[in-house]
């Protein structure tokens, strides 16, 4: 199936989930795209945050990010991208009356603000604990952080309606990177789906009780579908915007574990200066040479990592710019990272972190810990799953009163969903304060 997407529905402020008219009176000078990004910024899930795995272990030091700190640097980056996107769409007529380039700004932004809202506690290995997990039940089930987080915004950020939290589909839209239910993406790794666009399903975004959120989504933004409608699997095309919102993390991660790195001890000053050094000019690096002769490393590294970022922002708006006809188009298969002319710089950011930041024991040793954890916490919660009757169960029952029980404990496959709801929206606090409880470890 092919096609082309345009600008008048990509930007669709058309709300899913609202059922009634909002009592609240209009503003004026506030779009919902605007109303989007208060709703994600004051809700319990994205608050949550602030005590879950980046990279480093919290309580290191004071500098190092959090998911929250994390999340907030990338919606920055991510206005900064639509706000240049949105006034070159502006200069060649393409955005829809009454949209201003601010408007695209606020769309990535606020896909930013929720991009990691569905990733479960401790860093990066967090997902694959749960799925080891499962394994031990019998449990064939891959967790996937971006699902989670599409189901939050759409069916559990707001447990009295079951809507989500009711945002616009362009916001969903640039949210989403992986447009694919799981079995799409698996049929595609299975070869008995050729993909239109592998990129679009290296991994899935929805999950199955989310296909009517994605259908109101993908329908009113015009996505192409790669798949009919009454399909098993289901999968359409990306959002440009969506393309965007994946460059401002990327441009976030990559710079930004390096500096917390060096700031971490993990990396020496010359190696960070080296890994900085081609995104600066010749001046600029005069300026560092001077600071470094007056042994003002750390500011040398903050100010590095400031035009880091700033020429990789330029340089990803000049690939949606080089890239606009094949995004309309579905068919850009890399990142605008990767197709940018910082594509060989960036690249090293990353590659360097690999070996010499995510694999350093303090990184390691959290990651093993969440395996240790999540994986007792599944494992005593599944005799819920498996057994509701059950005395333990009972238990457990009353444990997670408030938490919006399934009615009568529901079925077994209900029961799954709110476990895996639950515990991947701890924090790892929590999750490391219940485990101790639960094992006896005061």
């Amino acid at each position: 199936m092919s096609g082309m997407m345009n600008w008048q529905q990509l930007l669709s402020d058309a709300r899913w989930g609202s059922r009634h008219r909002s009592t609240a009176s209009p503003q004026k000078n506030r779009s919902n795209y605007d109303r989007d990004y208060g709703r994600i910024l004051f809700s319990s899930a994205f608050r949550r945050l602030q005590d879950k795995t980046q990279v480093f272990p919290l309580g290191r030091n004071d500098y190092v990010r959090t998911r929250l700190t994390h999340s907030l640097e990338v919606a920055h980056i991510g206005s900064s991208l639509g706000m240049l996107a949105g006034e070159w769409l502006a200069k060649k007529g393409s955005l829809p009356a009454p949209i201003m380039p601010s408007d695209v700004a606020t769309i990535v932004s606020t896909a930013c603000l929720a991009h990691d809202i569905g990733n479960p506690p401790f860093g990066h290995s967090g997902e694959d604990a749960i799925e080891t997990a499962l394994k031990r039940h019998g449990l064939e089930l891959p967790f996937e952080g971006n699902a989670q987080g599409f189901r939050i915004l759409t069916r559990t950020g707001d447990p009295m309606e079951g809507n989500g939290l009711k945002l616009t589909a362009a916001v969903l839209g640039a949210f989403m990177k992986y447009p694919c239910t799981q079995s799409y993406s698996s049929a595609v790794r299975k070869g008995s789906i050729v993909a239109a666009n592998k990129l679009e399903c290296k991994k899935f975004g929805i999950g199955e009780q989310e296909r009517e959120a994605a259908s109101f989504m993908a329908g009113h933004l015009g996505l192409i579908p790669r798949s009919t409608p009454d399909a098993a699997h289901l999968c359409w095309s990306r959002h440009p915007l969506a393309y965007l919102m994946e460059a401002a993390d990327d441009i976030c991660y990559r710079i930004a574990d390096i500096e917390d790195g060096y700031f971490s001890g993990l990396l020496d000053f010359a190696s960070t200066r080296d890994l900085f050094s081609p995104f600066l000019t010749e001046s600029q690096l005069c300026y560092v040479r001077e600071l470094e002769a007056k042994e003002e490393k750390d500011s040398c590294i903050h100010y590095m990592r400031a035009l880091a970022i700033g020429k990789s922002i330029q340089s990803a708006v000049d690939s949606f710019v080089n890239h606009e006809e094949d995004l309309l188009q579905g068919r850009l298969e890399q990142s605008l990272i990767d197709s940018s002319e910082l594509a060989a710089p960036l690249n090293g950011l990353y590659q360097y972190a690999i070996k010499n930041v995510y694999q350093a024991r303090e990184v390691i040793e959290v990651e093993a810990m969440g395996y240790k954890v999540l994986g007792e916490l599944i494992d005593f919660f599944m005799e819920w799953v498996n057994h509701p009757s059950s005395g333990q169960s009972q238990k457990i029952a009353i444990m997670l009163q408030g938490t919006g029980v399934p009615r009568n404990n529901g079925g077994k496959a209900a029961r799954l969903e709110h476990m895996l709801d639950y515990i991947s929206g701890m924090t790892d606090s929590f999750a490391l304060e219940t485990y101790r409880k639960l094992t006896g470890i005061l």
